[in-house]
């Protein structure tokens, strides 16, 4: 048996330990917490979580959010496993609830707004007892928390640094979509204490009755709020405790005495105090990020993060129903918490998102909370069997959709000017509109938005204000008055405001036909220029141009947008032939010169987005002239007809002989006799490569020179593969040795070189 650390020591050799490499730091930090004392650990649990999440230190932590498995797998899997639900930390967090340990955090760590809503006392029972009053000053200065609560607020708020601002790895991992470790975490989490099944069982197992602690009383008289708050409403059930009670306090809190409540129900909040935590602390710190008025916007990993909650919340409170145990009051009172913060939060996030591909994220966010539906135990069963199920909108829903009709109908009018401005000769910008128009084009929803707007007065009940509105609307008494003051989804005045957007996108069709086109005949007169023993050759050899890749990706949006405007159309109820009328106008109506074609950003170097709105297709085309990325063919994504494995093989062995014989192989490219014609035959030329680089909303163009080099990727070809397999069978059936035939090919190859040298020195 190892010896125990003395008591003094401890907290040194977790702060050497701290400073280990990850896999070794985990390692060692099992090991010592398996020797610690409960009264030791109490000492360095706070330092070990601050560390975690970089708390008055490197934002980034841990690296969690930046760790992929394509950084470093043996990272990623040891920190999952340390942090999974079943690993070494989350036993920790539960060993010392047994002590009734309490963890102070500053406010000034939360958001704004829940700060403000947790000063003004317009909080949920939830917090009672978390506050810490300054007797002084009587104002709230910290929450106190267990150890479980500690580290999962902390956990939460690590998700809103700005990590891709300030590092290069999390700004690559921003525009990949990379998994993450935290958002491994994030799902993994929500999943265990938000449960979709009612037998679901969260883990790990507490069991323990220790942590319930007498409830404290409640907040001073400046904290109290003036009457019930009107976003949110807590049933009395539920706050007597037939869910979680008192909430993070411990197992239980609440506002019952410990001798009143049966062994039953102390059992029931014993299990159900985390799932508490978990929707609170996630719904309250996240929803309630400011983005309005934060100067950073935190990375579009964090928005995922935020979908992946609000999936989990439509799987948890879909089973309200089928569950009679503890957490049904909690399944009930869910999508009520997430609703009175949603507008405002989305309202935000698109008013300042970027106006680029990245703009997915928030839609997929927005989409994922307007159809329930998809996330049910039924939905979820049917698409296991058949991945083109599509779940049917039934009268269940209509009180969801009755209640969020302002989430619908509002977010859809303000994204649709942001789709207006996007570039259609952008692939993944004409899927993220047709990922809209198939939402829009359910004719099942659209009925149900067109009956319940005529019905409903414009109330806003229940929802948080956007600060955009509400300074545009300051002057309108009562609340509902304002909402009732914006313009309705189905109104004429917006069906003439789809019509022109609908206009804009069949002129940016009718663009990229012609501009596929264009690209087909340069390319057939290319090839009928080089003649046909070279193109053959070079078909066999060689991967596609890039004008052929070009051509292959945009000649897939004018069908893609041909759907968006048939959906659209459809379910607004816009004659086509009207969207017709601009092949007959002259060219200068359609879209006058460009205004910007000397600014390479579309954006200011704010967070916000620069006025556009006289920009349209045409101007966004001629802008993005001067932002043409050039890419190393050595560099390019991985294609369908070439073997993973080869290519990065092939790519290692290329890198090594290039940094080796960078020098050599310029100097015999530039040289003018045979030995360069060769060379030039067999390198690729040099060029400068150009890539985009977007911080703080702005598209910048970064350059570098890249000098001749080896190139082996055409071997991971298929074809390639192909051909050298049918040489090597040939000659084994007809010479009797398949070295015979890898020869010859080999003897062609050099032939066909030589030549090229000659004909095109």
């Amino acid at each position: 048996m190892m010896p125990a650390i003395p008591p003094e020591n401890i907290l040194n050799r977790v702060l050497l330990v701290l400073r280990y490499p990850p896999v070794e730091r985990v390692h060692e930090l099992i090991m010592l917490m398996d020797r610690c004392s409960l009264r030791e650990l109490q000492e360095i649990f706070p330092h070990i979580v601050h560390c975690i999440f970089g708390v008055n230190g490197n934002p980034l932590g841990w690296g969690l959010r930046t760790t992929t498995p394509e950084s470093g797998i043996n990272v990623y899997k040891a920190l999952e496993q340390f942090f999974g639900m079943c690993g070494t930390w989350m036993c920790v967090c539960h060993r010392l609830l047994t002590e009734q340990a309490k963890f102070d955090i500053d406010i000034s760590l939360l958001p704004g707004k829940m700060v403000t809503m947790l000063q003004t006392g317009q909080s949920p029972l939830f917090y009672a007892d978390l506050l810490n009053i300054d007797p002084q000053t009587h104002q709230l200065v910290s929450l106190s928390l267990n150890s479980f609560d500690f580290y999962m607020v902390h956990f939460v708020l690590h998700g809103l640094q700005p990590l891709h601002s300030i590092d290069p790895v999390a700004m690559q991992i921003h525009n990949t979509r990379s998994k993450t470790v935290y958002l491994l975490l994030v799902s993994e989490y929500l999943n265990n204490f938000l449960p979709l099944f009612p037998d679901a069982r969260i883990e790990p197992s507490y069991l323990g009755a220790q942590g319930i602690k007498a409830p404290q009383p409640l907040p001073t008289q400046s904290l109290q709020p003036l009457g019930q708050p009107s976003y949110i409403k807590i049933p009395s059930s539920y706050r007597n405790g037939n869910s979680s009670g008192g909430g993070s306090g411990g197992p239980g809190g609440g506002n019952i005495s410990p001798q009143s409540t049966s062994a039953s129900v102390t059992a029931a909040r014993n299990y159900t105090w985390r799932s508490e935590s978990v929707l609170h602390f996630f719904s309250d710190i996240w929803l309630r990020y400011d983005v309005e008025t934060e100067h950073h916007l935190p990375g579009s990993d964090w928005v995922r993060a935020v979908r992946t909650l609000v999936k989990q919340i439509h799987f948890f409170a879909s089973a309200a129903q089928a569950d009679h145990g503890s957490l049904c009051s909690l399944r009930k009172l869910s999508l009520i918490i997430v609703k009175g913060r949603i507008y405002a939060f989305l309202s935000g996030l698109i008013d300042r998102w970027p106006l680029d591909s990245s703009l997915l994220v928030v839609l997929e966010l927005w989409l994922s909370y307007i159809q329930p539906w998809r996330y049910t135990m039924a939905t979820l069963n049917s698409r296991v069997s058949s991945h083109s199920y599509k779940p049917a909108i039934t009268s269940a829903y209509d009180a969801f959709i009755m209640d969020n009709l302002i989430v619908y109908t509002h977010v859809f009018m303000q994204l649709l000017p942001h789709f207006g401005r996007l570039d259609y000769t952008v692939y993944r910008n004409c899927l993220m509109l047709n990922r809209l128009a198939i939402t829009f084009g359910d004719q099942d929803l659209v009925d149900r938005l067109l009956r319940f707007e005529r019905l409903h007065s414009g109330n806003s009940y229940g929802f948080e204000s956007p600060l955009r509105q509400t300074h545009l609307l300051n002057k309108s008494p009562p609340q509902s008055a304002q909402w009732s003051s914006m313009p309705k989804l189905f109104s004429d005045i917006m069906r003439m405001e789809m019509e022109n957007f609908l206009f804009v996108i069949s002129m940016a069709r009718n663009q990229v036909l012609r501009e596929v086109s264009r690209l087909r005949m340069e390319i057939l007169e290319k090839q009928r220029l080089e003649g046909f023993l070279k193109n053959f050759l070079h078909r066999m050899w060689h991967e596609p141009s890039q004008d052929e890749t070009l051509l292959a990706d945009v000649s897939r949006v004018p069908e893609v947008l041909r759907q968006c405007i048939d959906y659209l159309c459809r379910s607004f109820h816009v004659d086509q032939a009207n969207l017709s009328m601009h092949e007959t106008l002259p060219e200068e109506c359609i879209s006058p010169p460009s205004i910007l074609a000397n600014n390479r950003s579309f954006f200011n170097t704010s967070d916000s987005l620069m006025d556009t709105s006289r920009l349209n297709p045409r101007h966004m085309s001629l802008n993005a002239s001067n932002l043409t990325a050039a890419i190393d063919p050595a560099l390019l994504p991985i294609q369908t007809g070439e073997i993973t494995y080869l290519v990065r093989q092939l790519h290692t062995i290329s890198n090594a002989i290039n940094q080796k014989y960078k020098i050599q192989l310029q100097s015999c490219y530039e040289r003018q006799d045979f030995l360069g014609s060769l060379t030039r035959q067999l390198l690729l030329a040099p060029m400068i490569e150009q890539w985009f680089d977007k911080r703080d909303g702005n598209t910048d163009i970064w350059e570098r020179t890249v000098t001749a080099r080896v190139s082996l990727r055409p071997l991971a070809s298929m074809s390639v593969l192909s051909v050298v397999a049918c040489f090597m069978v040939m000659a084994f059936v007809f010479l009797g040795s398949a070295l015979k035939g890898l020869g010859i090919l080999v003897a062609l190859f050099m032939g066909y070189i030589l030549l090229m040298a000659l004909c095109w020195p």
